[in-house]
Parts: structure tokens; sequence; C-alpha cells
């Protein structure tokens, strides 16, 4: 495992860039990366890196909603999805609104014209769950369900950033 040796991060509650070290440590043949600090030093928030939120995650976040094995495995929730994807109630609603703007018919139909050109199982099982998609967001429970799952993630990344931000602005006027 390659692993840069430091690198610069930005603050996703208070915006402070500082510098992150990064080593692996071997222990009983497992390696583990370590980052120093661990946490930002002028709000200690918890140091989180998240993917590019894209139409592939939104699509991930639909499916674990739909329920579709692999994703209710890798993710059980649209809740703990959330919770994994995304840190600030902006980048729920940033990803919240990639989901809404899915063009799920196109969706369907790009898996279809795959499914005639050879046997996929996983997208078989993917084009059926596109399906129910399409039809609970066509009656509107679809993206009701996804507000009321991201509610209280939302509620929970409010409260880490408003208590990371009081300790920001506290250590500020030091």
């Amino acid at each position: 495992m390659r692993v840069a040796p430091s690198t610069t991060v930005t603050c996703f509650v208070c915006g402070s860039t500082f510098t992150v070290h990064n080593r692996v440590e071997l222990e009983g043949g497992r390696r583990t990366l370590l980052q120093e600090p661990s946490a930002c030093p002028f709000c200690d928030a918890p140091l989180r890196s998240i993917p590019k939120l894209d139409v592939g995650v939104a699509k991930s976040l639909l499916l674990t909603e739909a329920g579709a094995p692999e994703e209710k495995k890798t993710y059980g929730t649209v809740a703990r999805f959330l919770e994994r994807f995304t840190r600030t109630e902006a980048e729920v609603d940033t990803l919240l609104t990639l989901a809404r703007e899915l063009d799920l018919d196109a969706w369907e139909e790009g898996n279809l014209a795959r499914l005639q050109r050879g046997k996929d199982a996983e997208l078989k099982t993917e084009t059926k769950f596109v399906a129910k998609l399409r039809k609970e967001a066509g009656d509107g429970g679809l993206f009701e369900r996804l507000q009321q799952a991201a509610a209280p993630v939302k509620d929970a990344h409010r409260a880490l950033w408003n208590r990371h931000m009081a300790l920001f602005q506290q250590r500020k006027h030091r």
C-alpha cells in the first residue's frame, strides 16, 4: 500500500487548512493507516473524507432505498448510507438533489441495452430495482421517504457542526 507521507486538508467544519501526516503501522501482518492529527486542530472536528458526490453515488443511494441486495448488504439503510457519504447538511441536500434529478428511464434503458449484449446477473437485478424506483418516483413516495430518512442525519450533521464551530470560535478568541 502506498501512502502519501503528508497531505494538506481543509476542515469541513471551520474551513481551516492544516497538514495531516500519514503513517502505516504494521501489526500482526495487518496494515493500518494512522493519520496525525486525527481531528482538526482548530475545532476538533474528526477527519472525514468522502468521495465526490456524483451520479454513481446517487444511484447507490437509490438502490439502497429500493432494497437492492448488494447495497442493502453494504450500506444497510438510507440513513447509514447518508452518514457514510456526507459530512454536512449541504452535502445531504446535494446528494438528494442528484438522486431526484436522475433520469430513471434512461438508467433503465441503458441497463436493458447492456443486458441485450450479454448476460449479467447483477445488472439484471439492478434493472429490476430501477423499474421499482421509477414506479415509486412517479407517485412521489420515493423522494418523500428519502427526505424522511435524511432528516435525522441532517440534524446530527448540524449538531456536530454547531459543536465544533462553537469550539472553533472559543479557541479563536483566546
